[in-house]
């Protein structure tokens, strides 16, 4: 009878030790996907700044414009249907693995 105790005890303690070590996992994925939303993030912004920064190069009278009449001129211009066909190629390019 005592065997049959300290078996099923000895099991008891290998599940609660699985129970951690699965627990243990858990966090250390959900640390990952934190660490990789955040390193995505960055790089979205990144993206974002350095795309800004082009468009201000090229253009130092958008720099005056308020946001607002900004991304109104930016409806415009892209509007455009030869900005839209240029569009297109830079995108086809890109997917060609050409110009970056």
């Amino acid at each position: 009878m005592e065997s049959k105790r300290e078996s099923i005890l000895k099991q008891k303690e290998e599940a609660e030790l699985k129970v951690q070590q699965y627990q243990h996992r858990i966090q250390l994925l959900e640390n990952r996907k934190k660490h990789l939303e955040k390193k995505a993030d960055k790089q979205r912004t990144h993206h974002l700044c350095n795309m800004g920064g082009a468009i201000q190069s090229i253009s130092k009278e958008a720099d005056s414009l308020t946001r607002v009449e900004f991304y109104s001129l930016m409806e415009q211009v892209f509007a455009l249907p030869v900005v839209q066909e240029l569009v297109t190629q830079a995108m086809q390019r890109h997917e060609a693995g050409g110009d970056d």
